[in-house]
């Protein structure tokens, strides 16, 4: 999917869903080729839209959490279709059909995360500046990448 279809749909959706996207506005969007899901949240917003594209555009589910702040960054996982959302306070991970929260880290204390990357093998890290961090299985935080970890 190309950039001008994605802005057509967040243009589209935020008609319905939130103030419409002025210049320089432009909030988070995602397209998963193997998914043929787009994933949108609306400029300050923190409710993500997940619709399907395979056969025109079919909402697939709303993701919210009470706790995120502003989304900066959105990515559809192809292995059992979750959804990850980066906010600045932290990491969320939802079911991408049921829109369930199956995951909170919060950002490390004075942390600021500003964009989500995905490696080879499909695992996310959020970053601030430089500093990588993941989602361990357990901590209430994210965690410094390859970085040892305690948990008692």
């Amino acid at each position: 999917m190309n950039r001008p279809v994605l802005c057509l749909l967040s243009g589209v959706l935020s008609l319905g869903l939130a103030a419409p996207v002025t210049a320089g506005e432009r909030g988070a969007e995602s397209y998963s080729p193997e998914l043929k899901w787009v994933l949108l949240a609306p400029p300050g917003g923190s409710v993500v839209q997940v619709l399907d594209v395979s056969r025109g555009v079919t909402p697939l589910g709303t993701l919210r959490s009470r706790a995120r702040g502003p989304v900066v960054a959105l990515q559809a996982q192809l292995a059992g279709r979750r959804v990850w959302v980066l906010a600045g306070n932290g990491l969320d991970v939802h079911d991408g059909f049921s829109g369930r929260l199956l995951g909170h880290w919060a950002a490390p204390e004075g942390v600021r995360l500003d964009r989500l990357e995905v490696d080879a093998s499909g695992r996310p890290a959020a970053w601030s500046g430089t500093q990588a961090f993941e989602a361990v299985t357990g901590a209430a935080v994210l965690a410094p990448l390859g970085g040892r970890l305690s948990l008692r």
